[in-house]
């Protein structure tokens, strides 16, 4: 993982921007807007058939998705690197009285998950791979992942072919940009019949103006 992000994001100062991300820029307004639409969707489908009893919310920041998670399962766990955002979550949720606090509230590395194999029927991971540097690490991510996942896994990754990409190699090989940490279709697809599961859905945020991707992982019968 990046350290200076890791350090950025586990201080106080950091912790608090992040809790105003979602809030201070217009765009960011309206991409949260859509991504809470389009996870009520993709998750609402996945538990159509069978509610979850467990879940896993990894990172979870300031909570921001607990109320969604709360409408499709019984027990949520709240897990992230940053102790204060961890704290900010606890006292979010205490406040708020339309939505149970968690279940638990976990200090977790991506990389090395402090859950028992298939401990969790639903593990949800939102904006964290792109924060991850270095290629094989985001490789590692995606299997613990799928390790401790028991039906469902959805997380997000930008996606090395999208068009948001493209234009970034471009400005890349042009003015030395630094180049996005992407992960390909293919490379999940791999993992995923490694580790015997299947991919469902993989949904961009837009086609235009994000490179994120939204992907929902079924463990196979």
């Amino acid at each position: 993982m990046d350290k200076e992000i890791l350090s950025h994001y586990n201080s106080p100062q950091g912790a608090q921007s992040y809790t105003r991300k979602f809030e201070k820029h217009l765009s960011e307004r309206i991409n949260n807007r859509h991504e809470q639409r389009l996870l009520q969707r993709l998750i609402g489908r996945i538990s159509s058939e069978t509610p979850f009893e467990t879940a896993l919310d990894l990172p979870c920041g300031y909570g921001r998705l607990m109320p969604l998670l709360r409408r499709h399962a019984r027990h949520v766990v709240e897990g992230d690197w940053s102790l204060p955002l961890l704290k900010i979550a606890r006292g979010n949720q205490r406040a708020d009285t339309t939505v149970r606090e968690a279940d638990g509230y976990v200090r977790a590395t991506a990389l090395a998950m402090p859950f028992a194999n298939q401990a969790f029927d639903l593990v949800l991971s939102v904006r964290l791979c792109h924060h991850i540097r270095e290629h094989a690490e985001r490789l590692t991510y995606v299997r613990e992942l799928l390790r401790i996942s028991r039906r469902w896994v959805v997380f997000t990754y930008f996606d090395y072919h999208s068009l948001k990409n493209q234009l970034r190699e471009v400005r890349r090989k042009l003015f030395g940009k630094r180049p996005k940490w992407t992960l390909r279709a293919s490379e999940i697809e791999k993992i995923a019949d490694e580790m015997g599961f299947e991919v469902v859905y993989s949904i961009p945020l837009s086609r235009l103006f994000s490179g994120h991707r939204y992907v929902a992982l079924r463990r196979k019968p």
